[in-house]
């Protein structure tokens, strides 16, 4: 059986890898990072575009993701 820390370590990596080509597909499909996309769906006000919104949901998961796995690298 092989060192568990190394498990750790071999698993976080291919989850950083897979959550920052999630983030990266995000960038290019708005052409921004996740901060200024955040500051444009609050700054929208009562103009919901469900698309974004669900987006906006899903990046910022892979955000969160991607954070929790980098503690482990």
């Amino acid at each position: 059986m092989g060192d568990p820390k190394r498990l750790v370590h071999d698993q976080a990596e291919q989850k950083i890898d897979y959550y920052g080509k999630k983030i990266a597909g995000m960038k290019q499909k708005y052409g921004m990072n996740f901060s200024d996309f955040e500051k444009r769906i609050h700054l929208r006000g009562g103009k919901e575009d469900f698309e974004e919104w669900d987006d906006f949901i899903l990046w910022e998961s892979y955000v969160t993701a991607s954070r929790y796995w980098e503690q482990f690298v």
